[in-house]
């Protein structure tokens, strides 16, 4: 799925960190694994403050830190320590999506803090509409399609947590070899 589509998918409410994020020093981290939404958090802020910039830190590969505010930073965690030092220490808001919590870090750096542990925002219901959506935006024909019932949502959080990319992975399989017409998905 291309970056563009996805804050239009997005199941993530983050216009209260509107008012936070107008004021110089301000971070908001988003920590969590692979799979539990950081992106998609960074992703819907972009999406609704213009003039904020996306960079992501791929594993292994040196990467410039572009100009913008608030800077949105995927994978901070990847930072080299002087990209950390100058970017903590700039007076422009910052979002991070980062696997490890940089709140003394930047504390220490005179920034105001806001961390949002993304597993804790993991609900069935969330799911549910999470997978829906984007059934309906792969879908080809008019007609049904798979629905998932909060039932099954609570048994793929219990089987895999909040690790949305890995019950996508599972409900493919599962979608690929629903036999015609059936729509119940059951795991």
């Amino acid at each position: 799925m291309p970056l563009s589509d996805w804050a239009s998918l997005a199941d993530v409410d983050v216009q209260e960190f509107d008012g936070f994020l107008s004021k110089p020093g301000a971070t908001v981290q988003f920590v969590g694994e692979k799979g539990n939404g950081k992106t998609t958090h960074l992703l819907a802020i972009q999406d609704r403050i213009p003039e904020s910039v996306y960079v992501h830190f791929p594993e292994g590969e040196k990467t410039e830190i572009p100009v913008g505010n608030p800077l949105l930073i995927d994978e901070a965690q990847r930072m080299t320590r002087w990209q950390q030092w100058k970017v903590f220490r700039s007076g422009i808001s910052l979002v991070l999506g980062t696997h490890r919590d940089f709140t003394r870090e930047l504390k220490r750096a005179g920034r105001r803090v806001k961390t949002v542990a993304v597993y804790e925002r993991m609900s069935a219901s969330r799911l549910v509409r999470i997978i829906q959506a984007r059934i309906e935006w792969v879908r080809r024909d008019a007609g049904p399609v798979p629905e998932l019932s909060h039932e099954t949502a609570d048994r793929l959080l219990t089987r895999f947590g909040p690790d949305v990319r890995r019950i996508f992975y599972e409900l493919y399989g599962i979608f690929q070899n629903l036999p015609e017409g059936c729509i119940d998905v059951e795991v």
